[in-house]
């Protein structure tokens, strides 16, 4: 046997974990751009933390508010015209 234990984890699928009887913490994963990772970890170390520690609050954020802790802008003026509920409302009103 190798240590490890099958867990089911709600909302996941069945997957071989490291058995952790404190039950503190569990593997994450996501994909994400290589170039946004880069630019995120440098920002990051600036700021005196690192990737795992903002996801980790942003988390805890996210459960306390039960909302995402800021508001989710567009990258560019033109998107924020077009994606506005405002302005989109108006278009569908148009139509």
């Amino acid at each position: 046997m190798s240590g490890k234990k099958e867990r089911p984890n709600e909302g996941l699928e069945k997957r071989p974990v490291a058995w952790d009887n404190r039950g503190m913490s569990e593997m994450f994963k996501v994909r994400i751009n290589r170039t946004l990772i880069d630019e995120a970890s440098k920002v990051a170390k600036e700021i005196g933390t690192t990737p795992g520690e903002v996801v980790r609050l942003l988390f805890k954020q996210m459960v306390k508010r039960r909302t995402i802790p800021f508001p989710l802008q567009a990258d560019t003026p033109e998107d924020e015209i077009l994606s506005s509920p405002k302005r989109r409302s108006s278009m569908w009103e148009e139509m």
